[in-house]
C-alpha cells in the first residue's frame, strides 16, 4: 500500500480521527485529576471502615464496666423511687381477692367514723366529706388513688389533733387528669391533696412541721404551704393552705413497686 497516497486519500478523515484521539485522552486525564483523587480516597476509606466494622468494637472488660454501671444505675432509681413513691398502709391498698368498690367503702366509712370520733373529742371541726367524692368513681385506678388520699388525709387529721388545730375548712382530693384519661403517663403521676386551715398560728405551725419529721410519721410532699391572715375582720387566727402531692413514677422504665389495674 502507498501510505503517500492514501494520506492524500483521506488526509481529512486521519486528522479528525486524530484530533479526536486526542481530545479523548486530554478529556480522560482532566477527569481523571479532577475526580480520581477523590474516587481514590473514598475507595481508601471504605476498605478502612469495612475494617473496622470486622473489628471488634468492645472488650470484655467493657462489657463488664457497662454491666457495673447498669446495676448501679438501677440500684440509684430504686432509692429514688423509695423515696418519692407514695406508699399507703396496708389498710388503704386495694386487696387481691375483693372488689375495688367494697374495699374503697368500707375503709371509707371506717376512716370516716373514726376521723370524726376523734376530732370532736379534741374540738377539731372537718368537713362533713373529708375530702372524698360525693359520687364514688367507677374506674378502679381512680378507686386507688382515692384511698390513697384517705390514707394521707388520715395522717394529716392525725397530725392536727396531736398539734392542737382547731379548724379545718376544707379537703379535696386532685386526681392526675392523666390517669383519669386512661394514657400512660410518662413521669411523675400527681395527685394531691387540699388542705386549709383557720385558727391560732402556733398549732398550724407545728402541723406543717409535723408533715415533715420522719421520726414523727411518713413524711408527705408538700408542693405548697402559704401562711396568711384570717380572712375575718378582727380575728389574730391565720389561714394555712397546704397541697401535698402522693406521687407515682409512670413509664420511666423503672420497676413499679406498685401496679394498679385500670
Amino acid at each position: 500500500m502507498d501510505l503517500s497516497n492514501y494520506w492524500q486519500e483521506n488526509k481529512r478523515f486521519l486528522v479528525s480521527v486524530g484530533i479526536g484521539v486526542v481530545a479523548f485522552i486530554g478529556g480522560w486525564m482532566a477527569i481523571d485529576g479532577y475526580v480520581g483523587a477523590e474516587l481514590r480516597a473514598q475507595r481508601a476509606r471504605k476498605s478502612r471502615v469495612e475494617g473496622e466494622l470486622r473489628a471488634p468494637l468492645f472488650t470484655a472488660q467493657d462489657l463488664e464496666r457497662a454491666s457495673a454501671e447498669n446495676e448501679a444505675l438501677r440500684k440509684a432509681c430504686d432509692e429514688l423511687r423509695k423515696d418519692l413513691e407514695f406508699v399507703p398502709r396496708p389498710e388503704f391498698r386495694m386487696d387481691k381477692g375483693t372488689t375495688a368498690t367494697s374495699r374503697y367503702f368500707t375503709a371509707l366509712e371506717r376512716t370516716r367514723e373514726d376521723l370524726k370520733r376523734r376530732a370532736g373529742r379534741a374540738g377539731l371541726a372537718l368537713p362533713p366529706d373529708i375530702g372524698m367524692p360525693a359520687v364514688a368513681p367507677t374506674k378502679e385506678a381512680a378507686l386507688a388513688r382515692y384511698l390513697e388520699a384517705l390514707d394521707a388525709i388520715e395522717q394529716v387529721v392525725t397530725a392536727a389533733i396531736a398539734s392542737g388545730c382547731q379548724r379545718i375548712d376544707k379537703l379535696a382530693v386532685r386526681l392526675d387528669p392523666a390517669l383519669l384519661s386512661g394514657k400512660p403517663i410518662a413521669g411523675v403521676e400527681r395527685t394531691s391533696v387540699e388542705i386549709q386551715l383557720t385558727g391560732a398560728a402556733l398549732p398550724l405551725a407545728r402541723l406543717a412541721c409535723a408533715l415533715q419529721d420522719r421520726s414523727v410519721g411518713r413524711v408527705l410532699p408538700v408542693e405548697r404551704a402559704d401562711f396568711a391572715p384570717s380572712r375575718t375582720r378582727g380575728s389574730d387566727e391565720v389561714r394555712l393552705e397546704l397541697v401535698l402531692l402522693l406521687p407515682h413514677l409512670g413509664s420511666l422504665g423503672l420497676p413499679a413497686s406498685a401496679e394498679v389495674t385500670q
